[in-house]
């Protein structure tokens, strides 16, 4: 079954991507407020991402499976992911000075050294999806969360976890996050 097309009306016909607020995030300051989706397993890497900052939004390179191209990643997926995903974020700095994120799920048992790999290469900002992040992940110290200049930007379903983070955050890591993404059922 085709849909019908609809003309836009004369409101959103005056919007073009050059009337976009900036946004900022932390440090992180994109031209435009449009952050890519970090879309797993191949799809959100260096091209997209780049291309997407070089455009003035946030391109997002995306850790969930980043390593499977990896001729080692068979023998071991952890040092696959995490070699490949320090390539992915300097192959995008090599085609950008835009904003760039990473967006890792907390329920990847590597995610540790995914985020710590993203702080060392000076990742912009770090998107917390699949869990709630209360807790750093095992194996991250807190003083490296407090440290950086990357920001973190926590996935969240409702307004109530977002206050739940906040009171978390601000209790036992002395920091805020620096934004949300707020998805909604049809995410």
């Amino acid at each position: 079954m085709r849909r019908a097309s609809r003309k836009p009306n004369a409101k959103e016909s005056s919007v073009s991507a050059s009337s976009l607020p900036s946004l900022r995030l932390g440090d992180a300051l994109a031209d435009r407020s449009i952050v890519q989706g970090g879309m797993g397993v191949g799809i959100s890497l260096s091209g997209l991402a780049s291309a997407v900052a070089n455009a003035g939004g946030i391109g997002v390179i995306s850790a969930a499976g980043v390593g499977m191209l990896d001729p080692g990643y068979r023998a071991g997926f952890y040092e696959a992911n995490i070699r490949s995903l320090r390539d992915q974020i300097r192959q995008a700095r090599r085609q950008t000075d835009g904003v760039l994120g990473v967006n890792i799920m907390m329920a990847l048992t590597d995610s540790a050294s995914l985020i710590s790999t993203s702080i060392e290469e000076g990742i912009d900002v770090v998107f917390l999806g699949a869990g709630l992040p209360l807790r750093p992940p095992p194996g991250l110290p807190i003083d490296v969360l407090e440290k950086t200049r990357t920001s973190f930007v926590p996935i969240v379903s409702s307004g109530r976890a977002a206050r739940l983070i906040l009171k978390h955050w601000d209790r036992h890591f002395g920091r805020l996050p620096d934004g949300f993404v707020v998805e909604g059922p049809l995410a």
